[in-house]
């Protein structure tokens, strides 16, 4: 591959991350400083970029040059902002979320699919003191003691704000078809959460651990249905008629930890989960079709739970609404 053909294939790829509404021309003279005549001559080619402007364009567009120029070292670009003690914004966290599933919202094809070690972000968001509380259990794993001693979670303390963000990532979210990959384990995380923070006291008062529980058995019942019928809809609202499918699996073998990927047709892009709330997210061809092939590789050996027949869909449900019914068994 010549440089001429690298720099259109820069350029396609570019054209492939902006909405279809702007102009690859203004968006790639903006970044480079340069008049929109310029930007076209570097776009049909007759003008070889610098590398200082490559530079430019491919950190700005998440791009790895090492793809481009086709040099297998094995390594993989990554991007992401570590969140920790001192840059712990659940509203600026909640607006880059709803940033990223609107670009896989507005793609011409789209697919999420998503390995769940945890039970996904987009569920808790949907009940609000649910949503407070794993805002309440993030501030407590990654800030200090001192800076969290004393402090406790009551249902009643919900930032207005938080909620109607959260709403929108949601609302967002049930218009893209998304497979989901479960097992009842998934369940268990937030579940020992609340036990925990009961047991040491970090609770208002019995009411609040008494409240979630109950509230999780709603999001619990409100899956079940979704399975059952098939598509994704909001709670508290009625599916609404070609509504999004939605294809929930059970695993119990293959999750390790939660993983995301958007299927985007001819591009895909890889979300890994770690330290609590961070994500890492990859565009790279290789390691993105890897991802893929590995997760329609656990689908293949998972069993059907929306779409399949009641004694399934009953046995998972039931295992997850037992599992609740343990822990609310509090000593």
């Amino acid at each position: 591959m010549n440089a001429g053909q690298i720099q259109h294939l820069l350029f396609q790829e570019i054209r492939e991350q902006i909405p279809r509404y702007v102009s690859l021309a203004d968006s790639v003279a903006e970044l480079l400083e340069i008049s929109a005549d310029s930007a076209y001559r570097r776009i049909r080619g007759e003008k070889p970029i610098t590398l200082e402007e490559l530079q430019k364009l491919s950190v700005h567009y998440n791009l790895s040059v090492d793809r481009l120029l086709h040099l297998h070292n094995k390594s993989f670009i990554f991007q992401g902002h570590l969140m920790d003690e001192n840059d712990y914004d659940i509203e600026k966290w909640l607006v880059n979320l709803s940033q990223i599933i609107q670009y896989v919202k507005i793609q011409p094809q789209h697919h999420i699919y998503y390995l769940a070690k945890d039970v996904p972000f987009v569920y808790p968001l949907q009940f609000p003191a649910l949503a407070a509380f794993k805002d309440f259990f993030r501030r407590r794993s990654l800030m200090p003691p001192n800076q969290t001693r004393g402090i406790k979670f009551s249902v009643s303390d919900i930032n207005p704000s938080f909620s109607e963000t959260a709403a929108r990532i949601v609302s967002i979210y049930n218009t893209i078809p998304s497979t989901e990959i479960w097992s009842s384990e998934s369940f268990n995380s937030i579940l020992k959460q609340i036990q925990f923070y009961h047991y040491t006291s970090q609770f208002a008062s019995d009411r609040d651990t008494h409240y979630l529980f109950d509230t999780i058995e709603v999001m619990i019942n409100h899956l079940e249905h979704q399975a059952e019928i098939g598509v994704k809809y909001t709670y508290g609202e009625k599916p609404e008629k070609g509504a999004t499918s939605y294809n929930l699996f059970n695993n119990e073998l293959f999750i390790g930890e939660d993983t995301i990927l958007a299927d985007l047709g001819e591009n895909k892009i890889t979300f890994l989960n770690h330290s609590f709330i961070n994500y890492m997210t990859t565009m790279d061809e290789a390691f993105c079709g890897y991802t893929f092939k590995a997760i329609k590789n656990i689908i293949s050996r998972s069993t059907p739970v929306s779409w399949s027949g009641e004694k399934g869909r009953k046995m998972f449900f039931n295992g997850l609404k037992k599992r609740l019914e343990e822990a609310r068994k509090l000593k």
